[in-house]
Parts: structure tokens; sequence; C-alpha cells
């Protein structure tokens, strides 16, 4: 699989580009400080670098069918691909859109009592852990190792992920009126994964301390 095959083209990053760009900053998370810091600073010393492609131009109609067109086996897909229950379908169908062209034939079955994307082209994982812990990317191609987030992710789930060594990180988005695909590519130097290795560890150790240190 080609996962980059399905760019249109490289686009130029804006001169402004701030990292908020791939991920939520509204939604909450428990490390969120801590994580805003290690990315920023990350980025600021060209540890983490990001590149940006267009995947797909006026599909606003495209994406709202396929919103739309979630029932059965679909719908369990579109509700199993979310964070959340009430999660807009809007930030699941470009998700959808990109597994029909990667596979337009791909169907939907229960296996063991658990939904599984039937390809002859992809083999993909839906949210799994992919280090046994935390990092939870939407979609995953365990033998290309390529992680699919999307920019409504929030930044603790996406620091996990990025921590991640030898995979592979996208990071898929729309523009406000849904009418074209794009996609961040996450670039880590090796220099990141030493130092974010034991960066979570040593900031839970901290707030232990803090908590013990607190007298009730």
């Amino acid at each position: 699989m080609d996962f980059e095959g399905l760019f249109i083209k490289k686009i130029t990053v804006e001169n402004n580009f701030s990292y908020k760009s791939l991920y939520n900053d509204d939604r909450g998370a428990v490390y969120k400080d801590e994580y805003k810091s290690l990315i920023r600073e990350a980025m600021t010393k060209g540890i983490i670098t990001v590149e940006k492609f267009l995947i797909a131009e006026d599909v606003q109609d495209e994406l709202y069918q396929i919103s739309e067109d979630s029932k059965g086996l679909k719908y369990t897909l579109v509700e199993l691909l979310k964070d959340y229950h009430s999660e807009s379908n809007f930030v699941i169908s470009p998700l959808i859109y990109l597994l029909k062209k990667l596979d337009p034939n791909f169907s939907l079955a229960i296996k063991e009592e658990k939904l599984e994307v039937v390809s002859d082209v992809i083999s993909i994982e839906i949210r799994p852990r992919i280090d046994g812990m935390n990092a939870t990317p939407r979609i995953y191609f365990p033998k290309e190792k390529v992680a699919i987030a999307v920019t409504n992710d929030n930044i603790e789930n996406l620091g996990d992920i990025l921590a991640v060594e030898g995979v592979s990180v996208y990071i898929i988005g729309t523009d406000d009126r849904s009418n074209v695909i794009y996609a961040f590519k996450v670039n880590r130097a090796s220099k990141y994964f030493e130092v974010a290795k034991g960066y979570k560890q040593s900031v839970v150790t901290e707030l232990f301390s803090k908590v013990r240190d607190i007298e009730i």
C-alpha cells in the first residue's frame, strides 16, 4: 500500500503555522500542558518537522454523503472510529473517504464479535493501542506501520502516538467547509524518541510527589 500515492500534491506549510493545528486545543487531557510544552519545544528546535499534503478537493458533497450513509455495519465503523460518542460524523468522513480510495471494494464483517475491514488490498486496525498502553490512532496500517490521527484528537493522545518509534504518523483534517481534505505528516528525529520515552513517566512521578506533599 502506498498511502502517499493518494496525495494530489505537497503544500507549503504556512509561515505562521502552529503546532496547535495538529490537534484540537479545546479538548481536555490530564497532561495537556506538559505535552504541549514537549511538542512545541521539539518543533522549535527542529526535532519535529511537519509536511502538509493535499489529499482531495471539492469533496464537500461526497463527505456529506458518507456522513449520512451510516447504517448497519457502516454505522458501527463510524462509531468505532470516534473518540467520544458525540463526536461529529464529519470528523470521521475523511477517514472513510481514504479507505474507499485505498480499496473501493472493501467490506465490513463481524468476526469473533469484532468488526473487521475486509480487503485484499489493505490490512487495517481500528483504533488499536499501538504502544500497548495509550497511543491510539484512529486507523493503523500494521504492515506499513502507518498511524492515522485527526486534527480533532487531544494533545495527549497525539503525543503518545508521536512517541512510538518506527511508525509514520499522518494527521488528517479538512477546511471549515469540509471541502478540502489535507494531511500533515509529522516527522520526528531519533532524538525525539529519547526525550519522549521517559517524559510522561517523569511527569506522573512529579504529579504524585506533589499530591503526597498536600496536607489533608
